[in-house]
């Protein structure tokens, strides 16, 4: 499990580039942050609206008309005026649909067959294979925290990640998430169509098997005026950002990374000036204060004529930090004044 240290993230010259490229997104904040991701292929049941065919549905119309409940063949056919052997073909693939129940020889509208005849339109359940991205919750260190979060993310740029015993998917997650109630899903945006996992004896077992293909993704991710999270895909080879479709679309903006403290800002700040080789005498007597995506920092005279003399790209709005230690980093974009 690589460590959030022996990873590479993207320079200051890139981060500006990339906020560029998201203005049209309207960001408050941005985030770049490395998801572990399980992308869980798995049989499901699922339950969708089947249009039901013309004649299917005449049938209905017939059997509504009717006075008494349950309605004979012969019946049927004088109202329909089509021939018999037409008519029983149609009635036992209504049946066998569950649009119609017999009972001795006749023929009751069941529950579904009122659905049909009102929206021409009824649940059917399938089984087909979905895939279900799960992203892991790690420590900076690679440890696992906590289970593995479904997470809508699609299909992106990303690289194999060979995954240990440690971080092996348990098929429980899923099984819970396919239990959720409505409201769940429709926050964490799980399909609302699933109605169980697919298992089953004989032959086909293979078919039921779970395949696990797991991910390493770098992901720009933002908060935008609407208070909606966008994450998007790069590829890291040549930090190549994919902006004009986001990967992740979250109306609940979770907490990504915890709110750097004082002193963390400060190191960081502390970092970059070192890199210039300034003064640690001025560069202590900075006052910071943090309003994303913003870093202002209130400097000495000195300290801002030495950044002037450099022709600093924190004067045109290119300079720009990751801060904290784990696979989610706060970017923010340095701004210097001068003290007063």
């Amino acid at each position: 499990m690589d460590r959030a240290s022996s990873l590479i993230f993207p320079g200051s010259k890139t981060l500006a580039g990339w906020w560029r490229q998201l203005q049209a997104h309207q960001p408050k904040a941005l985030w770049i942050g490395y998801a572990f991701l399980h992308r869980v292929d798995a049989s499901v049941h699922v339950v969708r609206a089947q249009p039901i065919e013309p004649l299917s549905h005449l049938v209905l119309r017939a059997v509504s008309l009717e006075q008494a409940a349950a309605v004979s063949v012969a019946s049927l056919e004088a109202r329909l005026r089509l021939p018999a052997a037409v008519v029983r073909r149609v009635l036992l693939d209504m049946q066998t649909a569950g649009l119609l129940v017999r009972s001795a020889d006749a023929w009751l509208m069941s529950e579904r067959g009122r659905h049909a005849l009102e929206h021409r339109t009824y649940p059917d359940r399938v089984k087909e294979r979905r895939i279900f991205p799960f992203l892991e919750r790690l420590d900076p260190a690679g440890q696992r925290i906590a289970p593995a979060l479904f997470l809508p993310i699609a299909e992106c740029a990303g690289v194999n990640w060979p995954v240990d015993d440690a971080h092996r998917f348990d098929i429980a997650w899923l099984k819970a998430c396919v239990d959720q109630p409505t409201e769940w899903k429709q926050a964490a945006g799980f399909p609302l169509d699933i109605e169980t996992l697919a298992n089953g004896a004989g032959p086909d077992d293979w078919q039921h098997v779970m395949v696990d293909r797991p991910e390493r993704a770098l992901l720009a991710l933002i908060l935008t005026q609407a208070k909606e999270l966008l994450g998007f895909a790069v590829k890291v080879d040549g930090w190549t950002l994919h902006e004009k479709a986001p990967a992740l679309r979250l109306g609940d903006c979770p907490e990504l990374a915890p709110e750097p403290a004082a002193a963390i800002w400060q190191e960081a700040w502390r970092d970059w000036c070192r890199q210039k080789q300034l003064p640690l005498s001025e560069v202590e007597s900075c006052t910071l204060s943090h309003q994303a995506p913003r870093l202002d920092v209130v400097a000495p005279p000195r300290l801002v004529q030495r950044l002037q003399a450099a022709k600093s790209d924190l004067f045109k709005g290119d300079a720009w930090l990751l801060v904290g230690d784990g696979y989610v980093r706060t970017a923010t974009q340095l701004a210097v004044r001068q003290h007063p």
